[in-house]
């Protein structure tokens, strides 16, 4: 039993001696690793040094990114409705062109319509004018002097004014034409 004691007390001191060896490694690692942290630390606090620096003109990046959204969005919604009002303008005129086309058309009809009614008389009249015109007998003037002819005169005048009728109906009929296709 002794032998027992004696061994057991030599394998308590071993195991001590081992515990003490254990806990001294320990600490050196500790240490090393005590060490190594105040090294990562000091890289933590440089690289912070610099970051921050860029996270604050990242800030007023987004910062000025949103100032400039915010300006776009508001010209957009100016443009959006500006372009609006120009379309509701541009449909104002139109419908008041059509109105004025409805409205003016059959006054205008109308009128050409009693225009060519007075030319139509008109050239009737001097159609019947000329042919119930009794035969004149040509006289000669012994005056040479005259200038003006007594004959056709008053006929040539009224296929002229009758020409110059047709040419304003014309032009007339064109212009309607014309408000028509737009």
């Amino acid at each position: 039993m002794e032998i027992l004691n004696i061994v057991s007390v030599i394998i308590q001191i071993i195991l001590f001696i081992t515990v003490i060896i254990v806990v001294m490694t320990l600490i050196k690692y500790v240490k090393m690793l005590m060490v190594k942290v105040d090294v990562l630390e000091d890289d933590f606090s440089k690289f912070k040094a610099r970051v921050e620096p860029m996270i604050d003109d990242t800030r007023t990046l987004i910062q000025k990114l949103n100032k400039i959204s915010d300006k776009v969005d508001d010209s957009y919604k100016y443009v959006a409705s500006m372009i609006e009002k120009v379309k509701d303008t541009v449909d104002d005129v139109i419908d008041f062109k059509d109105r004025i086309i409805r409205k003016a058309e059959p006054p205008i009809f109308d009128t050409i319509s009693a225009f060519a009614a007075i030319v139509k008389g008109v050239k009737t009249f001097s159609d019947t004018m000329h042919r119930n015109k009794p035969v004149r007998k040509s006289y000669i003037h012994e005056d040479d002097n005259l200038l003006f002819d007594d004959n056709g005169d008053a006929e040539f005048e009224l296929e002229r004014q009758y020409d110059d009728i047709n040419k304003e109906l014309n032009e007339v009929r064109k212009k309607l034409e014309e408000m028509k296709k737009v």
